[in-house]
């Protein structure tokens, strides 16, 4: 799919002024860096880069289209893969309390792997390794609390 620069500098701008807003609303910590801090930082570096794109799309010829669908539209596979990356992070949203971070991820990147085109023996190694690198990134180093689902009788 193609859009065209501006319009993409446009909603990467809308994106980032709400990342903003939104992160002005985090409580404040007596710290001197709060919560705040590392999404506004990203929604200024988001702005830069719509900016980037706005002046680039300007400068585009005027001749080319503002939208326009990309050669494997067509393709069956190529679209049902397509969906099924947004499929899964619907699933996840639905999934994850319930199941627990781990299940959910390791089933989501073994479907993704598999349809991308991951033999069974090299797909089900890597998802159950990424989910528990994934996961002790995030739960250990970085603290996020994830949810442990069905799983959280054997939680550390």
């Amino acid at each position: 799919m193609k859009i065209n620069d501006t319009l993409s500098g446009l909603l990467l701008a809308l994106f980032a002024a709400a990342i903003f807003i939104y992160a002005g609303t985090f409580p404040s910590m007596r710290q001197q860096v709060g919560p705040a801090l590392f999404p506004q930082l990203l929604a200024g570096g988001f702005m830069i880069c719509a900016f980037l794109l706005i002046c680039k799309g300007l400068r585009q010829t005027r001749t080319e289209a503002w939208f326009s669908l990309p050669p494997w539209f067509g393709e069956r596979r190529a679209v049902f893969a397509y969906l099924l990356v947004l499929l899964s992070l619907v699933f996840y949203i639905c999934a994850c309390e319930a199941l627990g971070f781990l299940p959910t991820a390791t089933i989501l990147l073994l479907s993704l792997s598999m349809t991308f085109g991951a033999r069974l023996a090299v797909a089900m190694p890597m998802a159950i390794a990424s989910a528990l690198g994934i996961h002790c990134i995030f739960y250990k180093l970085l603290k996020v609390p994830l949810p442990w689902g069905m799983l959280e009788s054997i939680a550390w």
